[in-house]
């Protein structure tokens, strides 16, 4: 750039000058200028140094901070209000018992011995122990000979979820008898452990009960399971289910699906075999409800493998219910239904203690039971029931008496009828519960049809029963309970093949009555002392031939709750 200035500088006085002689004319003389580039511009090197930026660290610690406001409450002078809150206080639970014992003595040598023993009170759990005994060293035939007992012992929980109740039991029970029908005109010294039947039964029981409310879907589940032992060598093993499922479609219609059974293996020492009884039954169908009217329609169908020859081992039959309440204090209700009855060893026992070492156990067939009834209430303490049923059976059976020559002394074994019978019954029922009086009363008509020229036997065709308890006073209790039972038919082959027997053999077995009263005094609330009396009438009756019951039975003793 310095350079092109100094070459105008040069130049710019001759340009001056030649202007002057711009009006002259002339020549111009030829001429060369040359322009030399010669200058060199050098500048020192400088020595730059190039770093990198250097990386700020970022200090990454966590810092806690924190915030504090401060709240000013303004201070108010204090006020006194003339009005007053009236508050109730909560009140409070009266004292829980929970445990109980209860002894006692009486004639024929009795001991009796009960006792009850449970948690406190919780929301969502319970348990607890139930005991009891109940022996008789003496009976009506020879005193010891005849007598029996009764032991029991009942372990319980249960648990409440939010949306379920699980119940838990298990359970050992010991009956103890003897086989004193004997004749004691012939037989005057006999071996009392040989006449002993004493059988034990342990089993547990669980269950699974649905008490979700808004659900749709409803379910109780059941299963139970028990072990049979005697002393002589029978056993039974069984385990039960009972699975009921319901689902609400709508507010009128249910559908339901129902099923239980048992399986089980019956052994007898004698035949040296077990026997394998299976039973499954499946309930199916729907529920109709509309105001005052529910109608239930279904099929019950039931599969079982130990139906006598000539039957088949599967079953379909109807299951229809019909209930109407035309009345808030009124119901009537009918229906149809058929169905197995499942017939158990263990039932027999319970029924029965004087069986024969070896038994027939079938199940019997009812293809069919129409029945009905009304219940209702004639006041708030006064309800009522009557109703009847009819029904076709087969395989019904009662028992058959059958004299054993080896041990001298009177057996039984079930009497099973193989032709369609027919069963019949009718009922009606009265019960009030008032503050110091409770009383039930019932009573039965039963007719069986098993043929032109058989009775059933050891059923009787009428029974009624009643028990009740009134407080005289604060502290004294008098219970009142009365049986009567009608003529029973005697089916037996000792008249024919023993006829040396001296027992008073005839066609029936004489009415049974009895009459008991129960007197408690309340020492405190935590004390009582009770008296018992049955068989006021000192009647040795025979509900089976050959068996007479004790007389007049006195119990006594005492009570206490902690």
């Amino acid at each position: 750039m310095l350079r092109y200035i100094l070459i105008i500088i040069f130049f710019l006085p001759i340009a001056v000058l030649g202007q002057d002689n711009w009006d002259q004319e002339g020549d111009l003389e030829d001429s060369q200028v040359i322009i030399e580039k010669d200058r060199k511009i050098d500048l020192p090197q400088v020595n730059r140094d190039f770093k990198k930026v250097p990386e700020i660290k970022v200090n990454q610690s966590d810092f806690d901070v924190s915030f504090n406001s401060r709240q000013f409450i303004p201070n108010l002078n204090s006020l006194a209000p003339r009005i007053r809150v009236l508050t109730v206080q909560d009140e409070k639970l009266e004292k829980l018992y929970s445990n109980q014992v209860k002894i006692g003595v009486g004639n024929y040598g009795a001991s009796y011995l009960e006792g009850n023993f449970a948690s406190k009170r919780s929301k969502d759990k319970s348990y607890g122990l139930n005991v009891f005994h109940q022996s008789f060293a003496n009976g009506a035939v020879d005193k010891r000979n005849s007598g029996s007992g009764y032991q029991r012992v009942n372990p319980y929980g249960k648990m409440i979820f939010q949306k379920a109740v699980l119940n838990a039991e298990a359970f050992y029970e010991r009956h103890n008898n003897y086989l004193y029908g004997y004749d004691t005109a012939m037989h005057s010294e006999v071996d009392r452990d040989s006449l002993q039947r004493t059988f034990h039964t342990i089993g547990a029981s669980i269950s699974l009960k649905d008490q979700n409310e808004t659900s749709r879907y409803h379910y109780n589940i059941n299963t139970d399971i028990y072990q049979l032992f005697t002393n002589i060598n029978n056993s039974e093993f069984s385990f039960d289910y009972n699975i009921q499922n319901k689902f609400d479609l709508n507010d009128d219609f249910t559908l339901y699906l129902n099923s239980d059974g048992f399986i089980s293996s019956l052994k007898f020492d004698i035949l040296d075999s077990a026997q394998n009884r299976n039973l499954l039954r499946f309930k199916s169908g729907v529920k109709f409800t509309r105001e005052k009217l529910r109608i239930g329609l279904g099929l019950n169908m039931v599969h079982e493998n130990d139906t006598l020859e000539g039957m088949g081992k599967f079953h379909i039959y109807p299951d229809l219910n019909i209930v109407y309440s035309p009345f808030d204090r009124l119901s009537v209700f009918g229906g149809l239904k058929g169905d197995v009855r499942a017939n158990r060893y263990r039932d027999f026992l319970m029924e029965n203690p004087y069986l024969d070492n070896t038994v027939n156990v079938y199940n019997t067939l009812m293809p069919f039971q129409f029945y009905g009834g009304a219940a209702g209430s004639i006041s708030n303490f006064l309800g009522y029931e009557v109703g009847f049923s009819i029904a076709s059976v087969r395989h019904n059976f009662g028992y058959e008496a059958v004299y054993n020559e080896l041990q001298g002394e009177i057996r039984y074994r079930p009497k099973y009828f193989d032709q369609n019978n027919t069963e019949a019954n009718v009922y009606a029922s009265i019960s009030t519960n008032i503050d110091k009086l409770n009383f039930n009363l019932r009573g039965d008509y039963f007719y069986y049809n098993v043929g032109e020229t058989q009775l059933m036997p050891f059923r009787p065709n009428y029974q009624l029963k009643f028990d009740g308890d009134y407080w005289i006073a604060n502290k004294l209790k008098v219970g009142l309970n009365a049986h009567l039972q009608g003529r029973m038919n005697n089916a037996n082959t000792i008249e024919q093949e023993n006829a040396n027997y001296s027992f008073n053999v005839d066609e029936s077995i004489p009415p049974i009555y009895d009459l008991g009263i129960k007197l408690g005094y309340q020492l405190s609330n935590r004390s009582q002392v009770f008296l018992h009396a049955n068989n006021l009438i000192a009647n040795k009756y025979e509900y089976y031939l050959g068996y007479p019951n004790r007389g007049f039975q006195i119990l006594g003793g005492f009570t206490y709750s902690f």
